[in-house]
C-alpha cells in the first residue's frame, strides 16, 4: 500500500514506537475527550448495554484483524520458503554441472547470478525497484538449456539439471511476486477504522477511577496497536524492519566455494 511507504524506511524499534504508542495515544486522548463531554453517571447506567454491544464490536473486529495477521504471516513464511527452495535448486545445477564439458562455463553463470542478486538484486528488492537480476536468470536458463549432451548419463543428469533450473525460476518469479503487492487498501482501511471504533466503545463505558480507565484502554489499544504493527512489518517481505534476507543466497556461495575446493579441476577451469 503506497499510502504506508513511509513505514518501510523506519527501523523497527522507531516504527514499533509510532505505529503503536500513536495508537495507544490517540485512543487514551478519545476516552479523555468522551469523558469531559459526557457526564460519567449516564456512561456507568449504560455499563451493562455498552458491554453487550461491544462484546459483538470486540469480536466482530478480532476475527477481521486476526484474518488479515494471519493471511500477512502465510505470505512472510511462502515468500521465504521460495527464497530457500531458489537457491537450493541453484546448488543443486552447481553441482550437477560437473558432469558436463562445458560445466565451467555453467558455474561461472551461476556464481554471477547469485553473487548480482546479493550483491544488486536484494538491494533493489529491499527498495521496491525493478529487479535487474532477471537478465542474468535469462541467460543462466538458456545456457543450461543449450549445454551439449553426450551420452547416456549425461542425458540423464541433463534431465536432472533443467528440472531444478525450471524450479529455481519459477521460485524466483514466485517470490518476486509475493513481493509486487502487499495488502488491499480497502483492507486496511476496514484494520484501522475497525480498531478506533473497537476503542471508541471503550470509552462509553463509565469509570469511577481514572486510573483504571487509563489502564484498561490503553492495555486494550497497546495489544491492538502490536498486531496492527506485526501486519504493517510483515505486509511486504522482502521490505521494511522484519524482512526477508539474503542469507539463503549466501549459502548458496559458501556451498559453491566447497564444492569448488573438492573439485580441483573445475576451479583450474573456472
Amino acid at each position: 500500500m503506497a499510502a504506508i511507504g513511509w513505514f518501510e524506511s523506519l527501523s523497527i524499534v522507531p516504527a514499533a514506537v509510532l505505529v503503536i504508542g500513536g495508537f495507544v495515544l490517540l485512543s487514551l486522548l478519545f476516552a479523555r475527550l468522551v469523558a469531559r463531554l459526557v457526564h460519567g453517571e449516564m456512561l456507568r447506567e449504560h455499563n451493562d448495554l455498552t458491554g453487550f454491544i461491544f462484546a459483538v464490536v470486540g469480536v466482530t473486529y478480532a476475527v477481521v484483524l486476526g484474518f488479515v495477521a494471519v493471511g500477512v504471516w502465510e505470505r512472510f513464511q511462502i515468500a521465504e520458503e521460495r527464497t530457500y527452495d531458489e537457491a537450493s535448486s541453484l546448488i543443486s545445477v552447481y553441482r550437477d554441472a560437473d558432469g558436463f564439458s562445458d560445466g565451467a562455463r555453467l558455474r561461472r553463470d551461476l556464481r554471477s547470478y547469485v553473487e548480482y542478486t546479493v550483491r544488486v538484486g536484494w538491494p533493489a528488492l529491499v527498495n521496491g525497484e525493478p529487479r535487474p537480476e532477471a537478465h542474468l536468470a535469462e541467460v543462466l536458463s538458456r545456457d543450461v538449456h543449450t549445454t551439449p549432451v553426450h551420452d547416456a548419463r549425461q542425458a540423464q543428469l541433463y534431465g536432472h539439471m533443467i528440472e531444478r533450473t525450471s524450479e529455481s525460476l519459477r521460485d524466483r518469479d514466485a517470490r518476486v511476486a509475493e513481493d509486487s503487492t502487499g495488502l488491499n487498501g480497502v483492507m486496511w482501511c476496514v484494520v484501522f477504522a475497525g480498531g478506533f471504533i473497537t476503542i471508541a466503545f471503550t470509552s462509553l463505558f463509565g469509570f469511577r477511577q481514572t486510573v483504571m480507565q487509563t489502564a484498561m484502554i490503553g492495555t486494550l489499544a497497546l495489544l491492538i496497536g502490536l498486531v496492527i504493527f506485526l501486519t504493517m512489518s510483515l505486509d511486504f517481505p522482502f521490505r521494511g524492519a522484519i524482512r526477508v534476507g539474503p542469507e539463503a543466497f549466501e549459502r548458496a556461495l559458501y556451498v559453491f566455494d566447497r564444492v569448488d575446493a573438492a573439485d580441483p579441476v573445475s576451479v583450474h577451469m573456472r
